[in-house]
């Protein structure tokens, strides 16, 4: 695999995904609550972030260093994660982000489910 490659074609073309993802929407930064991006890299999610001019402390999932680069469950893991500590609250309108193997991506804007186990209020 040409890792280096590889980087910079997901730091610097999936932030263009995430913007088109969003204009397809109907959306804009301003009416989503939460960027949940694939955990592969935290470089790489930094450097999206900053590409689409994300105003500064929005919620960005970064649960890299605890469970690593889960391939296809890292995005359950991270929003999980983003609901658990706070970040972001069930009802919430989160921006998916992801890539994978052989380049494929997506990108999708859900409402943030109650965490499972949760008491009903």
């Amino acid at each position: 695999m040409a890792g280096t490659a590889v980087f910079r074609w997901a730091a610097f073309e999936m932030g263009k995904v995430a913007t088109r993802t969003l204009e397809k929407s109907g959306l804009g930064i301003e009416d989503i609550d939460a960027f949940v991006p694939h955990q592969a890299n935290q470089r790489i999610n930094e450097v999206i972030a900053r590409s689409m001019k994300l105003p500064e402390g929005f919620p960005v999932s970064n649960d890299i260093a605890e469970t690593g680069n889960t391939s296809a469950a890292s995005i359950p893991l991270a929003m999980e994660q983003m609901l658990r500590d706070g970040q972001c609250k069930p009802g919430d309108k989160a921006l998916l982000l992801a890539f994978g193997a052989g380049l494929s991506f997506a990108g999708q804007v859900v409402v943030m489910p109650p965490l499972a186990g949760a008491e009903s209020a």
